[in-house]
């Protein structure tokens, strides 16, 4: 009986989740400041309104939480009566959970169109404590529920068809039962929350408030102010000096402050080996993946299946070298699109059809919510003084979901359109197909319907390609998303087990401990062909993702079950658009690995893995056979 998604960040357990990797940039490449949000035209703003009509409506809601957990705190002693109590208090931690989420989502989106202003900051600080209150006023009905007899959960459950709803449920708690501590230390615990989440807090107002990016020449010769969307954007550049100079200015303002940023995420990393070792688990990866209920098996057979496969990306980054004509690889060098001509550009409305365009597939169910969220101000689109930087999508159970991008007309920016449309549609799916209890997918599935619609897409553009400038382009990108998708996310997630690792044998996690293991990694993955930056040894200082101890590895894992489910369903097998729809909606009622397997992938073998490594090695005979 998990927490749901919202309300763990609510008290700081985790980052943001169904945040895409491709950190976007924002309305285009022009030069000087980054605009003010006020220049913006409506259209590419969201709307918070859907949620709250204005602050008095959300300080109403805010107040009504507040009244509901005093009142589901007393009723601790009348729960373990009688079926009904029972529901009774199910039904109102339910219907507490769905508003608390509410409050925090208007909070944290208001915070976000804005980092520097106040006032949404201590909106979401104050969601963040009243998260904590419920996190206390709840964390008895875990233990009450272990305390009753084994059968009397059962009995209950077939006398009362509404608390049946809870069987999955109350089988996920007794599968657990010797991770759950008593009451009185649970409650401790939920007490510890907010504290627990420091780390993560520190970081994200540093990264995306307080930290300050130089300025530096574009391919123009324009004084620019660099940011995270234009760090990316001109990583993708032609001219090679500029490359250099976005990389170096973006690493070298998180390396001042390198220990300060190891020092937090170390903190991150305490908690989650605090955490495991409180709840009786023998690691912190093992405590990460048990709520899934994902052996530790999953996790390692990523690792051992991608590393096996690491010739292919060595092969991949010898391609680049020739192809660039240049010595050896910097990092900065990977990302630059493999073709003569100048890299594609798309308008975010141009981009929009498109991936309706590529969607089409999914049919009339799933294009139609789609074409609602496109239009009906769900986005919020461009990047502008403040914004928290990259993208993501945002849902709560009893409102639409929300997106964020910080769109820069790149194609990478279109499929991060597509990915974060695919997390609001699982979300739409499953909050309208599922009971409370059961309206947050597992963290082990948020990644697949993001990664599919990647793949869709991927797969309309290529087809429809007529050139060998296009094809080049687009096959060049297919394998880019394969390479920051499944191997890089497969090297961040090696790095993390590490860091984990050397602080549980009591080892310290200082930036030249964590460098050096980071820059160790890059050379086995990135191969002969690689040079190694001085900057590069603090590249994992700006990624948030670190800050959700082991939730990266979800991205390969997703990515290897989407190709396969994208696969089925574009070859119009039978059945597999039903069950692709039927995923969609399952949320977390079932196990999620059983939830992927109905739908046609086993995640518990390393083949879904394999197949992926082979199709990356298949897409490289064709990029050299172009380039040839």
């Amino acid at each position: 009986m998990s927490m749901p998604l919202a309300l763990c960040l609510m008290i700081g357990l985790a980052p943001l989740l169904f945040l895409a990797f491709s950190v976007a940039a924002g309305s285009g490449p022009q030069a000087g400041r980054v605009p003010e949000r006020a220049s913006l035209e409506k259209r590419y703003k969201w709307d918070l309104a859907d949620l709250y009509a204005d602050r008095d409506a959300w300080e109403a809601d805010f107040a009504l939480c507040q009244k509901w957990i005093d009142k589901l705190a007393g009723m601790k002693q009348q729960m373990a009566k009688s079926p009904q109590a029972l529901l009774a208090v199910l039904e109102l931690r339910d219907e507490l959970g769905v508003k608390l989420e509410r409050v925090f989502a208007y909070a944290m989106l208001l915070r976000d169109q804005d980092t520097r202003e106040a006032d949404p900051q201590a909106m979401h600080d104050r969601t963040r404590s009243l998260g904590v209150k419920y996190s206390e006023a709840t964390s008895w009905i875990e233990p009450g529920l272990l305390a009753m007899p084994d059968n009397q959960l059962t009995t209950w459950c077939q006398e009362n068809d509404k608390l049946a709803i809870y069987q999955h449920a109350f089988d996920d708690l007794l599968r657990q039962r010797r991770h759950v501590l008593s009451a009185r230390e649970e409650s401790l615990l939920a007490m510890a929350g907010k504290m627990a989440g420091t780390a993560q807090q520190a970081f994200t107002m540093l990264a995306n408030a307080d930290l300050k990016f130089p300025t530096i020449k574009d391919a123009e010769d324009n004084e620019v102010e660099l940011s995270e969307g234009r760090y990316a954007l001109y990583l993708q550049s032609p001219d090679r000096g500029l490359r250099e100079r976005a990389f170096k200015g973006t690493l070298g303002a998180y390396l001042a402050f390198r220990n300060t940023i190891a020092a937090t995420l170390a903190g991150a990393v305490e908690r989650d080996i605090f955490h495991a070792r409180t709840h009786n688990y023998e690691s912190a990866l093992q405590a990460a993946l048990d709520p899934d209920n994902v052996p530790v098996a999953v996790y390692d057979n990523l690792i051992a299946t991608v590393r096996s496969h690491l010739p292919k990306l060595h092969r991949y980054m010898e391609i680049r070298r020739r192809k660039l004509g240049i010595d050896q690889v910097h990092i900065y060098d990977t990302f630059v699109p493999l073709v003569d001509e100048e890299a594609p550009t798309i308008g975010y409305n141009e981009a929009v059809s498109t991936v309706m365009d590529g969607l089409a597939p999914l049919g009339p169910e799933y294009v139609d919510p789609t074409v609602k969220a496109f239009g009906g101000r769900w986005i919020d689109v461009y990047e502008t003084q403040g914004k928290r930087s990259g993208a993501y999508s945002m849902g709560t159970y009893s409102c639409h979901p929300y997106i964020l991008l910080n769109y820069n007309d790149t194609y990478k920016d279109m499929f991060t359109i597509t990915h974060e449309m695919g997390h609001a549609m699982h979300t739409w799916f499953t909050q309208r197909n599922q009971p409370p209890v059961y309206g947050d997918y597992p963290i082990f599935l948020a990644e697949v319907a993001s990664t599919t619609n990647e793949v869709l897409l991927g797969e309309y553009l290529r087809k429809r390609a007529t050139t060998r400038a296009e094809k080049l382009f687009l096959i060049n990108l297919a394998v880019e998303n394969i390479r920051g998708t499944v191997v890089t996310q497969t090297m961040y997630a090696e790095f993390e087990k590490y860091i984990h690792a050397e602080a549980e044998r009591g080892g310290a996690l200082t930036f030249d401990i964590m460098a050096a293991a980071y820059r160790n990694l890059a050379h086995d993955y990135y191969g002969p062909a690689y040079a190694h930056d001085e900057e590069m040894d603090g590249y994992w200082l700006r990624i948030p993702h670190f800050y959700r101890g082991f939730y990266v590895y979800k991205y390969a894992t997703s990515y290897c079950a989407a190709a396969a489910l994208a696969e089925r369903i574009m070859h119009g097998e039978p059945g597999a658009l039903e069950g692709y729809l039927g995923f969609l909606k399952s949320g977390s009622s079932d196990y999620p690995i059983e939830i992927l397997r109905k739908a046609g992938v086993d995640l518990s073998t390393p083949d879904p893995i394999a197949a992926t490594m082979e199709l990356f090695g298949h897409l490289l005979d064709e990029l050299e056979a172009l380039l040839e």
